[in-house]
Parts: structure tokens; sequence; C-alpha cells
């Protein structure tokens, strides 16, 4: 399935973003991850759970891909490479899904807890899966 051309300039723009913003925090880098990414959805209101501290150094550390995480699918098929540019998740993730494409929640919720789950499964180590154990206040 394709992406319309509304999406497609989105995503171009939210591109070069996270390539600016990638080269000013990180002094040109492309290639270096942040220690910690604070993953957060923009959301109002009594519901708002705080943001989750990401450590990249952690999955790292663990061998975790970054495709693990890191996507930008053509068709069904994952085209995106380590050391390209970044654009944040909410760039093609809204607050509600649309286009066959989840929201911004529950693609967060997918990738970490179905990935954390899966590795339990496997009675491997894994992260957490209880809401309080990553939405901790700052």
């Amino acid at each position: 399935m394709g992406l319309t051309t509304g999406c497609r300039l989105a995503y171009v723009a939210g591109l070069i973003l996270a390539v600016m913003g990638i080269l000013g925090a990180h002094g040109g880098s492309l290639t270096q991850a942040p220690a910690v990414s604070l993953l957060k959805i923009p959301v109002a209101g009594s519901r708002r759970k705080p943001p989750v501290k990401f450590s990249h150094r952690v999955h790292e550390a663990r061998r975790v891909a970054c495709t693990q995480c890191h996507h930008d699918f053509q068709g069904r098929r994952n085209v995106w490479q380590e050391g390209q540019p970044v654009a944040k998740c909410q760039t093609c993730h809204g607050l509600r899904p649309e286009a066959r494409r989840l929201d911004l929640k529950n693609a967060y919720h997918r990738q970490c807890k179905g990935c954390h789950l899966r590795l339990r499964q496997q009675g491997r180590q894994a992260g957490p899966i209880e809401c309080q154990a990553c939405h901790r206040p700052t």
C-alpha cells in the first residue's frame, strides 16, 4: 500500500527535521543514538501517564537490532537501515489510528510490550510489561 502525497510530504519533512535535530544534538553524527529517549504521547487530561524513559544503551547491550524498533515500511518490508535518519514515531502514528496504521499509544505498546512478552514466552530475560514499570514520574 502506498503513502498519500500528504503523508509523503509529512514524512519527508519529519525526516528533515529529525536529521537537523540529530545533527544539532549529536555534533553531526547520524549513527550515535541518544543514551536515553523520552517517549511521550501528546494528550491532555487526567488520564495522561508519565512519559517513558527508553534506554538505547540497555537495548544495545542486549544486542537488540535497531530495526526491531525503527522502521520505514514499503509494503510489508522494512527498508530502514541503521545509520539512516530516524523520524519521530508521531510523524506517521497519530493520536488516532488511520489507514491500517496504529495510533501512537498502540504503536509504542505493540513495539515495546510486544517484544518483552515474546521474550518472556521464550523464557528469556525481558523488560517490563506493567504500566507503572515504564510510566514513572520523572
